[in-house]
């Protein structure tokens, strides 16, 4: 029985971000958890959902587990829970779990099933929550997570600031380029 590719790196992605050496390296510091470790176990469970959904059409689906996905993710970056995941190691592992289980596996099955418009109101949604994210890291004085510096913090905000930016370019990018393409396609007898 030959395992499918899309399945096996998805749990490739889980084991590298969950495990030593990789780990401990990315629970050192608060940008590297939230902006490294968080975006490799929900990728990897995306990845197995993308693969569970091939062939299925289930557009109902859709809207419901992208919002399930949304709010697995936003109750891992409460700060208490990112203390807490790093200071017991069963919050840890419940962590990882429903980073891949209840926001990736989600993630990849409402991606796959829905439409063009939810899927931009989607990547709307995540580019305003990245803002206000790194703003409110940025413009808050006091430490949000105990178990990291402030500074990790500062870097944290910028780094949702990047990301807004990043997320946004391409997306503008992608919007004009598309339109380019078509524009300039032949057209089809």
């Amino acid at each position: 029985m030959r395992a499918e590719p899309c399945i096996a790196a998805g749990v490739a992605l889980v084991v590298l971000a969950a495990l030593p050496p990789l780990a401990p390296w990315l629970q050192s510091r608060l940008p590297l958890v939230v902006l490294g470790q968080y975006p490799l176990l929900v990728l990897g469970g995306a990845l197995i959902g993308l693969r569970l959904a091939r062939g299925r059409r289930a557009g109902w689906t859709a809207a419901p587990a992208l919002a399930g996905a949304a709010l697995a993710m936003a109750f891992w970056l409460v700060p208490r829970w990112i203390d807490a995941a790093l200071a017991d190691p069963t919050v840890g592992l419940a962590r990882a779990l429903c980073l891949w289980l209840l926001a990736g596996v989600p993630l990849g099955w409402g991606w796959a099933q829905a439409g063009p418009v939810l899927r931009g109101f989607a990547l709307a949604n995540a580019a305003s929550m990245l803002a206000v994210m790194g703003w409110l890291q940025l413009a808050i004085p006091a430490r949000l997570c105990n178990a990291y510096l402030l500074s990790d913090q500062r870097l944290l905000g910028i780094g949702f600031l990047a990301a807004t930016a990043a997320l946004v370019l391409s997306l503008s990018a992608r919007a004009f380029v598309g339109r380019a393409t078509r524009r300039n396609a032949p057209a089809r007898a």
